[in-house]
Parts: C-alpha cells; structure tokens; sequence
C-alpha cells in the first residue's frame, strides 16, 4: 500500500509540476523559494524518468518496509529531502536545476543500512558497500540518460547518500534515546 501511496502522490505532483514549476533551481532558492530544496526531489524531468524512478521507489520499499513506521518513513524523506537539496546548493554551485526522487532513493537505502548495522553488521554493511560500488560505477551514466533525457545528477545520488547516512544515523539515535526515556515499569507489592 506504501508503494502505490507513494508513487500515486508523485504522479499527482507531477502533473501540478507542469503547471506550476517544483524544480530544484538554484536561481529561485537565492530569491527566496527555499521550499525548492524539497520539491525538486518530488517532480520528474518526463514520464519515463517518473517511470524509472517508480521502480526504484517498489524495490526500495520492499527492502525497507519493515524497518521504517509510516511516521518515520515520511520523516524520513522529508529529511533527507531537505538535507540532500541544502547541500546540492552549499556543495555544487555548477548545478543549476535538478528534478528527480533518485537522490532521495539512495538516501532512503543509506539509512536503512546503517540501521541494520546494529542488529546484523554484515547486512547493513552489504547494503552500504552495494550503494557506494552503485555511485563508482555511475561515472557511466550514458544509458539512463537516454532514456530519461537528461543528464544524470550523480551528485545529487551522491549527496543524498549521504543525507541518508545522517538521517540514519539520527534515527538511530532517537530510537536509543527512546529507549532511556521509557520509564521502567516497577512491580508493585500487593
């Protein structure tokens, strides 16, 4: 049900994109339009890079569907969204506009394998390692851009990794400070 929620809401975006722009755009963030940082993430360049991106978005969420709460999993985005498009503006002053959830599907990964790193190291550290050959081998990225006409924003992919990492790692933390807050429940004499 996430799955189709998710894709139906960015294909809902999508077509309010065309008539109202959603894109990250660095001109447009300077005068003011910071919303810009989240909503570029949200909108596609065409259909079939929203196609594309839908795949990732169905595996994605198969893998991570049991680690993340529809609370968490929507601060989740939210956070690695808003992480991803501040350091694109901070980190890449050559990138002028960007469009696409590709960013944000790496950072969803990220974070969920540095969530498994507590429980099952060799798991969590797979999913990482996997991400970072993904983003070496992307020097390439010729193919996907054919077919989504455009060019492919690695570094976008890159620096939602690492929001990814943060927001993981974040959430770990509050889940441990969750954890301590709990009162211990005392057994009481009758």
């Amino acid at each position: 049900m996430r799955i189709i929620t998710v894709i139906a809401t960015l294909s809902a975006l999508q077509v309010v994109h065309t008539f109202w722009d959603l894109a990250w755009d660095r001109v447009s963030i300077a005068d003011g339009d910071y919303w810009r940082l989240i909503t570029g993430h949200l909108v596609h360049n065409n259909s079939n890079h929203l196609l594309l991106n839908s795949v990732g978005i169905t595996i994605a969420l198969l893998l991570i569907r049991d680690t993340f709460g529809v609370r968490s999993f929507c601060t989740l985005n939210f956070l690695v969204a808003l992480l991803t498009g501040i350091f694109l503006y901070v980190f890449e002053p050559q990138l002028y506009y960007y469009v696409g959830f590709s960013a944000v599907l790496h950072g969803l990964v990220a974070s969920y394998g540095i969530n498994k790193v507590p429980s099952t190291p060799w798991f969590g550290g797979a999913i990482l390692c996997l991400l970072a050959l993904k983003l070496v081998l992307e020097g390439q990225p010729q193919f996907t851009a054919n077919l989504i006409g455009i060019r492919v924003a690695t570094e976008a992919h890159f620096w939602g990794l690492i929001s990814g990492l943060i927001s993981g790692v974040v959430f770990i933390c509050g889940a441990h400070w969750q954890k301590m807050r709990l009162p211990r429940h005392r057994e009481s004499a009758g």
